[in-house]
């Protein structure tokens, strides 16, 4: 075949191609297996058990990724409100005057934010999934885990002391990313800005925390802290401080997204930039670039005070830390959408 047929078979492809590949996804039947428990944004929510993400999702529907299993929720684009209100912050202080308006200072101004599409894991990492990444490709397992086999009983639970080049190494090797804060935070509460993932209320019976493992309410940090230390030492914080992914599931977030309050803190792709807020409310959604530390979201089993809890609260590690209050969740991209294909 010469030179001049195959540009020509070239072109032609390139034009067939795109149609195909439409034909294909308009034809791509939902699914009938229901997503439970159904999401707020959309209760006709369904699995997807395909090899790649589908090319039409809606709102809350739910992809299990085959690699390592995990369920992938989906994030439509679209705007949702970030960070905390005046309005929020006083009536938190009315019922928690313990607390300290400098406290909420760097999730403020409260903005509109626009965000692309993406997937988001329906749960944290379990000990088992790391299980499979460790097995795949060599890397070192957690201290806590018998050489390089998760503990008996504990695959289903959130993997703890995990650093963040952990986190980031296991999303890499399943196809994902660590989620960024706002796709994180937009997850976690909805588009209507929500201060916990269920509503304006804490509930403390919705995730897993220190109050509800204790029976009783601490009315200061001295108090919590004391209450903790003595707890420690009489538990086995990897055992009875966490549990199994899912076990809240009155907690799920308005897309379905479970334990992003409470059972234990998760990394996010982020540098910490306390000041970030005030950018994203000028538009400028370019994450930090600078920065010793990495952003953590949602709280854990060990918080004591419900404002760790808020859909808003913002706290950071250095990257190196592993704690057993540490977990992650993965996130992914909607390539179609970042292309601006349809949504």
């Amino acid at each position: 075949m010469n030179r001049r047929v195959v540009g020509w078979f070239a072109i032609l492809l390139s034009l067939v191609a795109p149609i195909a590949a439409t034909s294909i996804a308009a034809a791509q039947e939902r699914p009938s297996e229901r997503a439970s428990p159904a999401p707020e944004v959309n209760p006709n929510a369904v699995v997807w058990r395909t090899a790649a993400p589908p090319a039409r999702p809606q709102a809350g529907d739910v992809w299990v990724n085959p690699k390592d299993g995990a369920e992938m929720v989906y994030v439509a684009p679209g705007e949702f409100i970030l960070g905390t209100s005046d309005a929020q912050i006083d009536s938190w202080l009315k019922e928690h005057p313990g607390d300290r308006r400098e406290w909420f200072k760097d999730e403020q101004p409260q903005c509109r934010v626009s965000l692309l599409g993406y997937w988001m894991g329906r749960s944290e990492v379990t000990n088992a999934q790391y299980e499979r990444f460790v097995q795949a490709t060599g890397h070192d397992a957690p201290g806590y885990w018998k050489g390089r086999k998760a503990p008996d009983g504990l695959g289903g639970f959130p993997l703890v002391y995990v650093s963040w080049d952990d986190a980031s190494a296991y999303c890499a090797w399943a196809g994902d990313s660590l989620p960024t804060e706002l796709q994180w935070e937009k997850a976690a509460r909805g588009t209507d800005g929500r201060v916990f993932r269920w509503g304006s209320q804490w509930d403390r019976t919705r995730c897993r925390n220190f109050e509800l493992i204790t029976g009783r309410a601490y009315a200061s940090l001295d108090e919590w802290a004391t209450a903790g230390a003595n707890w420690v030492r009489a538990h086995d914080p990897i055992r009875e401080g966490p549990t199994a992914v899912g076990s809240y599931p009155a907690g799920a977030s308005p897309y379905g997204c479970l334990d992003m309050a409470g059972n234990v803190w998760e990394w996010c792709a982020d540098r910490w930039d306390g000041d970030a807020y005030n950018r994203y409310a000028k538009g400028d959604l370019t994450p930090p670039a600078k920065g010793d530390y990495r952003v953590i979201r949602g709280g854990s089993w060990y918080c004591g005070n419900p404002r760790l809890f808020r859909c808003a609260w913002r706290r950071y590690y250095g990257p190196d830390n592993r704690n057993v209050i540490d977990g992650f969740r993965c996130a992914r991209d909607a390539l179609s959408e970042a292309k601006g294909g349809p949504a």
